[in-house]
């Protein structure tokens, strides 16, 4: 099939200075800059914005070049692809399946792989968009309360709703491909396990729960150097996720309570409860900028403890004093980790 281009309107094309797709998953809509892109890469940069599966016809061509913001995912889509076919669909098991075609969709079989993007720099500081890669890690354990299975959580819709909400620090984290991680100490991990025992009081689990976890999760290299999420199963005292500054990771329970996450273990593309969650995860990555808790109702970084009305998690805003502060650390590259990168937190 010949290439075709796709140019939308009248666009000061030398402006821009990088490709860029941003998905906002709680409106469901698409902010585009891109130009002269082939097909599969533009729906591979789809994939990794938004964590779909993404699936295309073998052999289908073409390139797209767009700008525009706020589009509906199907009228976004449409407008790139001109008069290739496609199909939004969602699946079973959570989530959804973008499927491009140029006869029918079961002609659409080969899985497109992710393409992160790039940060773009025009020069200002204070406008440059800090791109902060996250290294996923999950727990490998023979406890069934430890163990995380990656197969059954997709995190990049998670990511999608945390950038959403730090855009207006002009910040993205950017996942990669999950790794399996040990426990560092056998007896801490048995001893994590037994927390879960119906007769252990919660006092108990409250006192000793982190002196555990510190022992359990391993001292991961270039610790301050890169931002790292380790995801086990599940966790005694309901935490949504927690920032240990000493290991700089953000320690996240796959499962937190069963009425908030389906059975699955899946955060559902689009339910409030994916919101939920994807404003503890911007808000431990918060700490991790290190961003100290408020007590300001609203705000992203506040204290659970002062939050007042119903709903699950943080707000969603930052003051412009945290933005700066969370800027200054991310142009390190790195979390704050005390005595190691301490840069803008110490």
């Amino acid at each position: 099939m010949r290439l075709i281009c796709l140019v939308l309107g009248c666009m000061a094309w030398d402006a821009w200075s990088a490709n860029q797709v941003v998905w906002h998953p709680k409106a469901r809509t698409f902010d585009l800059r891109v130009k002269d892109v082939p097909l599969e890469v533009f729906l591979g940069m789809i994939k990794a914005e938004t964590g779909w599966e993404v699936k295309v016809e073998p052999g289908l061509q073409r390139v797209v070049s767009g700008k525009f913001r706020d589009k509906p995912a199907a009228d976004a889509i449409r407008l790139m692809l001109g008069r290739v076919r496609f199909a939004l669909l969602p699946r079973v098991e959570g989530g959804t399946r973008l499927l491009v075609y140029a006869g029918n969709t079961r002609r659409a079989t080969r899985a497109v792989a992710a393409v992160e993007q790039t940060a773009a720099d025009d020069g200002n500081p204070d406008e440059t968009l800090f791109h902060l890669p996250v290294k996923i890690y999950y727990m490998k354990s023979r406890h069934v309360s430890i163990n995380a299975d990656a197969k059954i959580t997709d995190l990049r819709p998670l990511f999608a709703g945390v950038n959403e909400i730090w855009s207006q620090g002009k910040i993205r984290f950017s996942p990669g491909r999950p790794e399996q991680l040990l426990p560092a100490d056998v007896a801490a991990e048995k001893e994590f396990a037994d927390l879960f025992k119906p007769n252990v009081p919660s006092a108990y689990v409250r006192l000793h729960q982190s002196r555990i976890l510190h022992r359990m999760i391993p001292d991961l290299p270039d610790r301050g150097k890169v931002f790292r999420v380790v995801v086990l199963y599940t966790m005694p005292d309901a935490f949504g996720a927690v920032y240990m500054p000493k290991k700089g990771v953000v320690l996240m329970p796959q499962v937190k309570f069963a009425g908030l996450i389906d059975k699955g273990g899946v955060w559902k593309d689009g339910s409030p409860v994916f919101f939920a969650q994807s404003n503890i995860l911007a808000h431990e990555l918060g700490h991790a900028l290190g961003l100290p808790h408020v007590s300001t109702q609203g705000n992203l970084m506040i204290d659970g403890r002062l939050r007042e009305g119903g709903g699950v998690g943080p707000g969603t805003k930052l003051n412009e004093k945290q933005i700066q502060a969370a800027r200054a650390q991310a142009k390190t590259g790195g979390p704050r980790v005390p005595g190691i990168n301490p840069q803008a937190g110490d």
